[in-house]
């Protein structure tokens, strides 16, 4: 009788325990929710740093307590994928790289997400550009070769979103530049390779339950 006794405090302790524990991780994450929100608002005004350095705050705080392998896969993949894309719209490629590959770190591999994919592609597409005219030797074959690759990306994306137009105009803009290196047309392609219009894409969309 006596232990009966003492286990029914004992269960409405642990349950208060359990309770309190799950109420706090709720609050502190729907916290950090919000700060996505709110970094997904300085980038809708134009202020891609102040954006930049919310989705990074938000990381190391996932970090420092171990909650960024607990939290939501799509609401990680997303965060991910947003300091990417900012970072490459900053010019920021490697660094911007390296966010993506942090993902596919965690998960094995990101390449089932043709947004990530995407973003992999037009890194590629930036990097050969920009090695090519760093270059003093203009070596077409290495410009031909990495743009081959970042074209390879862009059809895996395009598999996995047919229908997104980012994606689709990356694909041929890169397909006809080669096609015109086949072709030797090199004053067609420096012209071409001066005004890149290759699309930058916006920041992942917040969950449903944070959308205004």
């Amino acid at each position: 009788m006596a232990r009966k006794q003492f286990g029914k405090p004992f269960a409405k302790i642990f349950a208060a325990i359990v309770l309190l524990i799950v109420t706090v991780v709720g609050l502190g994450y729907g916290s950090l929710l919000r700060g996505m929100d709110q970094a997904a608002e300085a980038y809708n005004q134009g202020d891609r740093e102040a954006a930049l350095a919310s989705y990074q705050n938000i990381e190391q705080r996932l970090r420092s307590t171990g909650a960024l392998l607990l939290i939501p896969a799509k609401d990680r993949r997303n965060l991910m994928l947003n300091e990417a894309r900012l970072l490459y719209s900053l010019g920021r490629y490697d660094d911007a790289q390296e966010r993506l590959d942090r993902e596919a770190e965690i998960t094995g591999s990101t390449a089932d997400d043709g947004r990530f994919l995407l973003v992999k592609g037009e890194i590629a597409f930036r990097k050969a550009m920009k090695n090519y005219r760093e270059s003093t030797k203009k070596d077409t074959r290495l410009l031909e070769e990495a743009l081959h690759a970042a074209e390879d990306t862009l059809r895996d994306s395009l598999r996995l979103n047919p229908n997104d137009w980012d994606a689709k105009y990356n694909f041929e803009y890169i397909n006809h530049i080669r096609n015109l290196m086949n072709q030797d047309q090199q004053g067609k392609i420096k012209i071409l390779m001066e005004n890149v219009r290759v699309e930058e894409t916006r920041p992942a969309e917040l969950p449903a339950d944070l959308t205004p």
